[in-house]
């Protein structure tokens, strides 16, 4: 009796083949290429993040010009002109909204441990220094040493990544957490908080829109950071790996950077008032 050895190798082929292609696929990837559109998200009304110019009724923010930094060239890599469509969503929504595919990519959100077991998270794509404002009768010190006393007092939003790290960077201080950054301007405002914890663009934000409560910005030395990352669909493998390089690669060359500069003078936030040791 003779065995025909070739079929099995072939068979085994085949079942590889049909492995390699099961792993790379990517819904996400395969939606796009087939549409032609890459739908970001976007929030209204979140200060430098994202908005809607009431002028021209077209998106800005720097969330919103990484997305068409990344979608123009995610074009070159498919070899078609790719569409970039924005679909507006919320703090509150927007995990829910990448796993029910009705957004593509988010490119703006700290990779939680919660996030990570719910999303593919890519990056950090940058970095937000933590920054602290102080009251305009308080008197504290610039340093994370001068901050890590029982005498200052510091507010902060409950539950986010910078309490998390005033917490950890100062853990002698009185930490007052607070549900939203409107309540802790106001306990500055009445000597409740002698300082504000935030990230370096809240702080533009919030100095912007109360000049009159806080003394000056400033960012406890030595300067720490937090990355942001992209969220995407857990199962987009494709476009996760190739928005990585992206990510690497644009950071690297200071395009992220120069995003965020030109959002800041776009939004009419003078960029001097960030100091170069602050990086993104």
């Amino acid at each position: 009796m003779t065995f025909n050895l070739r079929m099995p190798l072939l068979a085994m082929a085949g079942a590889l083949t049909i492995t390699a292609s099961a792993a790379l696929a990517d819904p996400v990837w395969d939606r796009i290429e087939s549409t032609g559109t890459v739908v970001c998200g976007a929030i209204p009304n979140d200060p430098i993040g994202s908005w809607v110019d009431r002028e021209t009724g077209r998106w800005e923010g720097y969330e919103v010009d990484l997305c068409r930094a990344i979608v123009e060239d995610l074009s070159e890599e498919m070899g078609q002109d790719l569409e970039v469509e924005f679909r507006e969503t919320s703090w509150a929504n927007i995990v829910l909204d990448l796993q029910s595919q009705k957004i593509d990519i988010w490119p703006g959100m700290s990779a939680t441990e919660e996030r990570k077991k719910a999303l593919s998270m890519v990056g950090p794509m940058y970095n937000l220094a933590f920054c602290a404002m102080d009251g305009k009768n308080s008197d504290v010190g610039t340093t994370w040493e001068a901050l890590n006393s029982p005498d200052v007092r510091i507010a902060t939003v409950t539950g986010t990544s910078v309490e998390a790290a005033f917490k950890k960077m100062a853990p002698e201080a009185e930490h007052i957490s607070l549900a939203k950054f409107s309540e802790i301007t106001l306990a500055v405002q009445s000597g409740r908080a002698d300082v504000m914890g935030a990230d370096v663009l809240r702080c533009l934000n919030v100095i912007n829109e109360a000049p009159n409560v806080f003394n000056s910005i400033f960012f406890p030395t030595p300067v720490q950071s937090m990355g942001s990352s992209a969220g995407l669909l857990k199962s987009s493998d494709r476009l996760t790996e190739w928005l990585t390089g992206w990510s690497e690669e644009h950071k690297a060359d200071g395009t992220i950077k120069e995003i965020f500069l030109n959002v800041l003078d776009t939004a009419g936030y003078d960029p001097d008032m960030v100091p170069p040791e602050v990086q993104f």
